[in-house]
C-alpha cells in the first residue's frame, strides 16, 4: 500500500485528550505509521485496533508473459 492511500484521522477533545485513527493500512504496519506521533505525544493511555489490523497486507505483483 502507499504512502498516499493512508489517512490519520487526529482528534483533541474539550480535555486536551488526542486520540488518532489510521485508515488505509492493513496489518500490524499501522504501528509503525504512527510511531513518529507516539513519540511526539508521550505515553500512549489506551490502543484499540480496527478489524485491518488483523488482516495480513497484501503486496500485489502483475507478471505478464508473452509465449511466441
Amino acid at each position: 500500500m502507499s504512502a498516499e492511500n493512508i489517512e490519520l484521522e487526529i482528534t483533541i477533545d474539550e480535555k486536551g485528550n488526542i486520540s488518532y485513527t489510521v485508515n488505509g493500512v492493513k496489518g500490524n504496519s499501522c504501528t509503525e505509521t504512527t510511531k513518529f506521533l507516539d513519540e511526539a505525544l508521550g505515553e500512549v493511555a489506551k490502543r484499540d485496533f480496527k478489524r485491518e489490523y488483523y488482516e495480513h497486507p497484501v503486496d500485489v505483483t502483475n507478471r505478464v508473459t508473452t509465449r511466441k
